[in-house]
């Protein structure tokens, strides 16, 4: 599920359903295909937000390579990824009768492995699935970061801690972050939300629940927040079950 609001005014929301397969390979690594269905999709504003919705609908499953800790390596089978894409979008012309442009300029990206996946990745429940840090689950407090992309915005490391409590199934994992906002990030704000503010801070943490015996992550619960003093000025929130 994500929810994003901006201000204090409720924004967009959307919930959709994020299946995960593992298959373990011989070198250690893991190929996980990810599925995503959408139950409630972000509104389209205009008719190309609505093409460029059904073309991204197309692109999934996505079948990535991680290491044994869920860190992303690179993609799996990326030729044959784009061959099926093409024949999932080979009849969106019936739909929308200008869609070719769009269509050819989605598969030029995608044939660029490198920029369709740094694309990919700009997805909010992207930041939360591939967070997989390296710690000690002893109670105490280890130092952790990650980089959040803030959607429309940019990419912001967030620097923290991180803390374990174990537990009969595993461990519950908690990250926390407070930062201020550097000035490159501070700007985007500014111009995309009109605003004139001397700071931001952006306040991020993550509760992870943790499966010894399978060896997995069963839930993970973000929360972003980027405030100018006391109002906030985005927030999005995001779970995966």
């Amino acid at each position: 599920m994500l929810e994003i609001r901006f201000g204090e005014t409720k924004g967009f929301h959307s919930s959709y359903k994020v299946t995960l397969e593992e298959t373990e390979n011989e070198d250690r690594t893991k190929t996980w295909t990810i599925e995503k269905t959408e139950d409630t999709p972000l509104p389209s504003e205009n008719n190309f937000m609505e093409i460029l919705q059904e073309l991204e609908k197309s692109s999934y499953p996505v079948k990535i390579q991680v290491d044994e800790k869920g860190v992303f390596l690179k993609a799996a089978d990326h030729q044959k990824y784009i061959e099926s894409w093409k024949e999932k979008t080979e009849g969106i012309h019936e739909k929308y009768g200008n869609c070719h442009l769009f269509r050819d300029q989605y598969l030029t990206t995608l044939e660029n492995e490198e920029i369709f996946y740094k694309n990919k990745y700009k997805e909010p429940f992207w930041n939360l699935l591939l967070f997989a840090p390296s710690y000690v689950d002893n109670g105490g407090e280890n130092p952790e970061s990650v980089v959040w992309h803030i959607k429309g915005i940019g990419n912001l490391e967030c620097p923290g801690i991180i803390r374990a409590e174990q537990r009969e199934y595993g461990f519950d994992s908690f990250f926390t972050s407070e930062i201020h906002v550097p000035d490159t990030i501070k700007e985007e704000i500014n111009k995309k939300y009109v605003r004139q503010a001397g700071q931001y801070k952006a306040q991020l943490t993550i509760q992870m629940q943790y499966l010894s015996r399978k060896k997995r992550y069963a839930e993970k619960k973000a929360a972003f927040i980027l405030s100018d003093r006391d109002e906030t000025v985005y927030q999005e929130t995001s779970s995966i079950t």
